[in-house]
């Protein structure tokens, strides 16, 4: 006679916010609230993740501020170098939201836990070769627990992946796109600034470009077929490069979606000021 299982337990929280002291991470928090317990929002249960009680205790002041910092929000103590912490929040969690970068130096482990966990995972990166050497290490493992593993989803991606999204579906099987030029469009009143981590990550995401090579180089092959040159010449005043990885980045997420980024040749570098 077999005993019957213990039921699983549910999750403590919807999300978990890991890093959630950081430049990016508190700005993550802030527009988190504003969801927490919506009537119509599904986020219901919510706790913030870092190294530092006081600091964490500190963000969700500012988050709330000027409203008093909602009681049910909890802080858990983690570090991407104490893999039992990371264990114990994929464990805790629906979704593990990683604010934690660079990337390529603490993003690996997070990953680890939450694929074999089950725990789904989202991170706001723009470093392919971490993208990519994620997916050939965890994705099986992901596959076996029902772990999604989400990335790139920042301003590097997000608006270039619904603008090459929106233009595929303007066209009628079997036909599909094989040349994209994107722009983008910013308005501030204020300098537009980034933080040291993001610097970091591009400095480190140049000196390693050869192991990004490398990686692509060892995967399957797929046949391409061939496509007709593109020329267009345009013409616009005040543009600058915009040295993002955009077009690796959503060719990534074309391929997992549609299966055909070996048409599609995206071409990211304007940036309309």
């Amino acid at each position: 006679m077999q005993t019957a299982q213990p039921p699983i337990p549910r999750p403590l929280y919807d999300i978990i916010i890991l890093g959630a002291s950081g430049f990016t991470g508190k700005y993550v928090v802030k527009e988190a609230l504003k969801f927490l317990n919506a009537p119509s929002s599904p986020l219901k249960t919510l706790a913030l993740a870092g190294r530092s009680r006081e600091k964490l205790v500190k963000t969700l002041q500012w988050a709330a501020h000027p409203s008093s910092p909602p009681n049910d929000v909890s802080v858990i103590i983690a570090d991407t170098t104490d893999l039992p912490s990371l264990s114990s929040l994929s464990n805790q969690t629906k979704l593990l939201l990683n604010c934690v970068g660079p990337y390529r130096i603490h993003g690996e482990p997070v990953v680890a836990a939450c694929a074999s966990s089950g725990c789904d995972y989202l991170d706001i990166t723009g470093e392919p070769e971490f993208m990519e050497e994620m997916e050939a290490k965890y994705h099986e493992k992901a596959m076996e627990t029902g772990s999604l593993i989400v990335s790139a989803c920042g301003f590097d991606s997000i608006p270039a992946e619904m603008g090459v999204m929106f233009n595929t579906r303007q066209w009628v099987a079997p036909a599909v796109p094989n040349h994209v030029t994107a722009y983008v469009s910013l308005e501030s009143d204020k300098r537009i600034v980034g933080n040291f981590a993001t610097y970091e990550s591009a400095v480190l995401g140049v000196a390693n470009m050869d192991k990004l090579q490398q990686l692509r180089r060892s995967r399957p092959k797929k046949p391409r077929p061939v496509v007709s040159d593109h020329s267009t010449f345009l013409f616009v005043v005040d543009i600058l490069v915009f040295h993002g990885l955009s077009g690796t980045l959503v060719c990534c997420r074309i391929r997992m979606l549609f299966g055909f980024s070996r048409y599609l040749r995206i071409l990211w570098c304007p940036c309309l000021i």
